[in-house]
């Protein structure tokens, strides 16, 4: 008997091909606003970063919204596998890590969670994607580590170090910087317990919460650039404001790298934080300093004796009424007072009595990119590549995942 099956076969494949057609059409389309090639098939696995998000903590909660699996980064031993982890209370125990009652034998437990996680510590909750590893340190403070992909790092650092309303060319530009420099921590740190922190000592990071949607237009458009010396990617330092003038990173840091040399920035002058004054008690300066082993005694005077090319101080003379005289860095004696306080190390001290003022120029360390001299190149039509070039001189620009040698 002649039979329609095949007809109908054919019939309901059609709709099938044109609805996978369609699917495939649209998720490119989608892609392609966001800034990436559709119809692309990437192969490439992304690096997954280290970030500690959580340090010297005793107990904190953790939530996880869907599947999850506990288990022994060392031997991938399964402990646990189960649905959804809501505000379990992750503290000490006599013999390992306490999640709720259950106490697993280990100093280092990895919780994969596909959906990600919620860490809750003093009523502050963060969002991470990406699985976390948790270490019992031998101070008795737990260490928490997000592992996450990079691009998806990236995404939650933009928005932290700058904003989502900057040009899109100043965002795209923050996005190479970050990448680079993760990247290259990545290298130096392979034998630590983390790549990088989520504060200003390394580079912020908001997690999940961070991300927006221009910033991650911009990390999507330069997916995979860094920026690179002699063959091997820059440690990309960045900062808010240069002051005018950035710094050489061999003041700072043990790098001789003519990227990092210093430039003349004038697109930083009349940014915000080009200018700065703070006020402190020389009583507060010097507990800060005491605290730091600095025993200088009342503090009768605070002079510069040498600047760097940049303008920034290389040391001070702290005196005290007793007449002691104590000579310190310029930059441990910014890092005392602290560095969101004392913005830069370029500026000029007018003692008042017991009081003493801080007239400076510029906000962070000023080595490499300055953020809001980036800013301005942006408003006056530079691209990221420009604006990257200015402030990394001698450097190029490449794909990372298609350089030999680099990683």
């Amino acid at each position: 008997m002649y039979s329609y099956q095949p007809h109908f076969q054919f019939y309901f494949m059609d709709i099938k091909t044109k609805i996978i057609g369609f699917l495939v059409l649209s998720v490119g389309l989608f892609y392609l606003s966001l800034g990436a090639p559709a119809f692309a098939v990437d192969l490439y696995k992304e690096p997954t970063v280290r970030v500690a998000v959580l340090n010297n903590a005793q107990s904190f909660e953790l939530s996880v919204s869907g599947s999850y699996r506990i288990l022994n980064p060392q031997n991938e031993e399964i402990f646990k596998r189960a649905r959804t982890l809501k505000n379990a209370v992750i503290s000490l125990g006599k013999q390992g890590i306490k999640i709720d009652d259950v106490e697993y034998p280990l100093n280092h437990l990895r919780i994969e969670a596909p959906k990600g996680v919620s860490i809750r510590v003093d009523d502050k909750t963060r969002k991470y994607r990406g699985d976390v590893d948790i270490f019992k340190e031998p101070d008795g403070h737990f260490l928490v580590v997000n592992l996450i992909e990079l691009e998806r790092y990236i995404k939650g650092v933009l928005y932290h170090e700058i904003t989502d309303r900057w040009p899109m060319e100043a965002m795209k530009a923050q996005a190479v910087a970050v990448r680079s420099y993760t990247l290259y921590q990545m290298s130096k740190n392979k034998l630590q317990q983390y790549d990088v922190t989520s504060d200003i000592y390394s580079q912020m990071y908001g997690g999940k919460d961070a991300e927006r949607y221009r910033t991650s237009i911009a990390v999507n458009r330069t997916r995979g650039e860094v920026i690179v010396y002699n063959n091997k990617i820059l440690p990309a330092y960045y900062h808010a404001n240069s002051g005018g003038y950035t710094e050489d990173v061999s003041e700072l840091w043990e790098h001789n790298l003519p990227p990092l040399k210093g430039v003349v920035s004038k697109y930083s002058l009349g940014m915000p934080s080009s200018q700065w004054k703070k006020n402190f008690r020389l009583r507060d300066i010097q507990e800060k300093l005491n605290t730091k082993g600095y025993k200088t005694g009342v503090i009768k005077d605070i002079c510069i004796l040498e600047r760097n090319r940049s303008g920034r101080i290389r040391s001070l003379e702290i005196t005290s009424r007793d007449g002691r005289k104590k000579k310190i860095a310029g930059k441990d004696f910014r890092e005392t007072l602290g560095p969101n306080d004392l913005k830069s190390n370029n500026y000029e001290i007018m003692m008042k009595g017991y009081y003493v003022d801080f007239i400076g120029k510029g906000w962070g360390h000023g080595v490499g990119m300055c953020q809001w001299g980036a800013y301005n190149m942006a408003k006056q039509n530079f691209s990221y590549n420009d604006i990257l070039l200015f402030y990394y001189p001698g450097a190029t620009i490449v794909d990372y995942r298609h350089q030999e040698g680099l990683m």
